[in-house]
């Protein structure tokens, strides 16, 4: 009896003891979906804990969620990128993606600071009670780092991949040129002297393209928020915390600084998207297996040459009664002749797809969101690759056994003949995705348990507590360049006094040879 009285005792003291809640700006200006898939998902974890959320972004909740305030909309601001990129515009932006991420999603987003709405916003911000924390994404956009310094908090950012290497050079992080593969380079791993060259290279030119060509939002934040803000250089330093959306057991083991946190994983674990009735039937009577192709929320399938997409006909046609499921943005521009055994969709719940025990395979662009959710699902993918870190992620399919990779300009039916007889006849493929995805999912904590709790820990401990050293250092001390230059110096000039030295000793010797032999001359 006073077990249970002890007991009731604790369940009543745990049920009115006061939860600390706390205020947060959730900011994120780039208008790109597959990106908010992530950064809103974290600001809806934070909002399911008890923190009071204000969200300014593209994509309002369509459904009410409790402590979650859309309070700046920013839908029709910019002009949707949702399947509007073209195959043409891909190689255009892969020759100069850092450029474009500095200007197209950086600078040009933070001319939304002046849209009527934001103003407002910053002129009057809320203050009952005031914020504790704003958080944004580090994509282009450094200048809405700028709000912390504004509303006087913290402020903690988060990547929707691995981060960049201009974001490690800000945060003090080592970049492990030797050993560890940059984001925009296609290895999965560094395995000779060339590529630990071009890694290097890269880790090195990328920081600076992007501070060169993101300089101009120091004017930006000055224009919109405050006039004596300083450079946005030195705004970037005052990062408390950056989320990263990766993992070690998918992108490799790399040391990193204690204000760099991995969270890869978080919108899966938080997925709780249910296919329609129909596409449930369809799924759950393909008992042969099912392969779903989709170059993602970005490309269109249809921009492919005609030739190309005859092939996948053909090639699916092939392999019925095995069905295959794509998506298509627009299904009037695609070539007549479809299998019976393929249909398309619009949009359909992706994660729902790679969950569902009869998916076999999925044909993909390999862009960040779908590749982490393949490997979560244990889906092997078979890899056409058109940009950025797309190449790396397609890489990583291959490295572990659990993927083939595509050259886009090399798609044809025999080609993709060869992929499907290999994936589907080769039982390796699946047994590794699904090893993989035990081990990625093998952890601790989950994303959301770790993405809570730091947040939580910035505001408690201040924007200070993970800081390191590293971030108030130019990039030559960080890297020893002088320490490095310092003993090389020091070791030509002992070997140039040594050398002088040697040379004296010897002329001396030589000297002294030559006085004995004269000597003995004259004895003679």
């Amino acid at each position: 009896m006073k077990y249970l009285h002890s007991s009731l005792l604790i369940l009543i003291l745990l049920t009115i003891s006061p939860i600390q809640g706390y205020r947060i700006l959730c900011i994120f200006p780039h208008n790109g979906r597959s990106h908010f898939q992530v950064t809103g998902e974290l600001c809806k974890a934070l909002a399911q804990h008890g923190h009071q959320i204000d969200m300014i972004s593209h994509f309002p909740s369509n459904t009410l969620i409790a402590n979650y305030t859309d309070i700046v909309n920013l839908q029709g601001t910019k002009k949707a990128i949702v399947n509007s990129f073209t195959m043409n515009f891909v190689k255009d932006l892969n020759s100069a993606l850092t450029f474009h991420i500095a200007t197209t999603y950086g600078s040009d987003l933070c001319t939304l600071m002046g849209h009527e709405k934001m103003q407002k916003f910053i002129k009057n911000p809320p203050n009952d009670p005031p914020y504790d924390l704003v958080i944004t994404e580090y994509f282009g956009s450094s200048c809405y780092f700028g709000l912390g310094r504004f509303l006087n908090v913290p402020v903690i950012s988060i990547v929707t991949g691995l981060e960049f290497a201009y974001i490690s050079e800000v945060m003090g992080n080592p970049m492990s040129s030797s050993f560890f593969p940059g984001l925009f380079v296609e290895y999965p791993v560094l395995v000779n002297f060339w590529q630990r060259l071009s890694n290097t290279i890269e880790n090195f030119i990328q920081p600076r393209i992007f501070n060169y060509y993101s300089s101009p939002q120091t004017d930006a934040m000055r224009k919109y928020l405050r006039q004596d803000m300083p450079d946005v250089r030195e705004i970037e330093k005052d990062l408390a915390l950056v989320f990263v959306n990766s993992h070690y057991s998918f992108h490799g083991i790399r040391p990193v600084t204690p204000s760099l946190i991995e969270i890869g994983g978080l919108h899966m674990e938080m997925d709780r998207s249910q296919l329609t009735s129909e596409f449930q039937k369809w799924m759950d009577d393909a008992e042969d297996g099912v392969i779903y192709f989709s170059l993602g929320s970005l490309m269109n399938i249809e921009s492919m040459p005609n030739s190309s997409i005859l092939g996948l006909y053909e090639s699916f046609r092939k392999i019925a009664p095995i069905k295959v499921l794509m998506k298509v943005t627009n299904e009037d521009k695609m070539p007549p002749g479809l299998p019976s055994n393929v249909i398309t969709t619009l949009w359909i719940p992706q994660m729902a797809i790679l969950r569902h025990q009869n998916t076999r395979v999925f044909i993909s662009h390999g862009g960040m969101m779908g590749s982490l959710e393949a490997f979560y699902n244990g889906v092997p993918m078979i890899g056409i690759p058109l940009f950025g870190d797309q190449h790396r992620n397609v890489n990583v399919f291959v490295h572990k056994g659990m993927g083939i990779k595509l050259s886009y300009d090399d798609i044809s039916e025999e080609v993709l003949d060869a992929a499907l007889d290999a994936v589907l006849n080769n039982p390796s493929y699946t047994e590794n995705a699904k090893r993989e995805a035990l081990r990625f999912k093998d952890r601790p904590m989950t994303a959301r348990e770790v993405a809570i709790f730091w947040t939580e820990y910035v505001i408690r401990n201040g924007p200070n507590a993970l800081r390191s050293p590293a971030m108030d250092m130019p990039w030559w001390q960080t890297n020893l360049i002088d320490v490095y230059g310092f003993v090389i110096a020091c070791i030509i000039v002992a070997v140039y006094f040594l050398a002088i030295v040697v040379k004296v000793a010897i002329n001396i010797f030589l000297g002294s040879k030559n006085i004995l032999k004269t000597n003995k001359l004259k004895k003679h």
